[in-house]
């Protein structure tokens, strides 16, 4: 078998498993997915950024699988993200947040985009807009 190198020990396993997860999760959307429409654009975040919803952004963050391709800290150098070359952004940096809005962030992290899974499933919208939140308080916001 192809993968039977794969699985010499449990934790090659768990890794095996997970990336597989990943990419059958990662699979490309369909253009309709990703447009995002002026009015969804314009949306305006409900949930203050106090420390607690940004916190709370934090973890949600971590635990909704971001990290692997946007990294632990948000600097675009996740683990999957390097193995099979994505182009993700580092939110450390003011320019890659300057021409998104707090619409366009939520519409993307609930949709998703490209391989990126949507979390409108898994998460609600005041959790997607604490992970904006987080997001915004890497850049400097």
């Amino acid at each position: 078998m192809a993968f039977s190198g794969c699985f010499r020990s449990r934790n090659t396993v768990s890794i095996c498993i997970l990336a597989w997860v990943l990419l059958v999760g990662c699979q490309k959307h369909s253009p309709a997915t990703s447009t995002i429409s002026v009015g969804d654009a314009e949306g305006r975040n409900p949930v203050e950024a106090t420390p607690a919803a940004v916190s709370q952004g934090r973890k949600l963050y971590a635990s909704s699988d971001c990290a692997i391709c946007h990294g632990k800290e948000g600097d675009g150098k996740g683990v999957l993200a390097r193995d099979i070359n994505m182009n993700t952004r580092n939110w450390h940096d003011p320019n890659s947040l300057a021409a998104l809005t707090d619409g366009a962030l939520f519409f993307t992290l609930a949709r998703g985009k490209g391989r990126m899974p949507g979390y409108e499933k898994r998460e609600t919208p005041d959790q997607i807009w604490q992970m904006v939140d987080y997001i915004r308080s890497l850049g400097g916001k």
